[in-house]
């Protein structure tokens, strides 16, 4: 059961990466302008739709996770997804963290931490 919750926030936390980087323009030759040509250039990031794969392989988990655990344990875990994303936008993505939000994020797994507790 905590395999599977694991795993679906890992893949919350990866599938919010690739969106992260396929949105970036870092690689476009011209950052879009206007919607329309925005959501045509983030339809055709490769990084946006491997996250669109993991989000559908989170669906799969997630479900297989909440028909052997308690909702009432399930979606706090899924919190942690919020500390994943923090972890990997500085270490992955090397974006500047402020104490606080560092503070927060601990604030969250500790939580987390009481509520999966017995």
């Amino acid at each position: 059961m905590f395999a599977l919750l694991l795993a679906s926030v890992l893949c919350d936390v990866t599938g919010q990466v690739l969106f992260k980087v396929g949105v970036s323009h870092e690689h476009d030759a011209a950052p879009a302008t206007g919607i329309a040509s925005f959501a045509l250039q983030t339809l055709r990031s490769p990084y946006v739709l491997a996250g669109l794969l993991v989000y559908a392989v989170e669906f799969v988990v997630w479900f297989a996770a909440l028909s052997l655990a308690p909702l009432s344990l399930a979606f706090p875990f899924a919190a942690l997804s919020y500390c994943g994303v923090v972890l990997a936008s500085r270490y992955v993505l090397h974006e500047s963290v402020s104490a606080r939000r560092w503070f927060g994020t601990v604030a969250v797994a500790a939580g987390v931490a009481l509520v999966c507790m017995n």
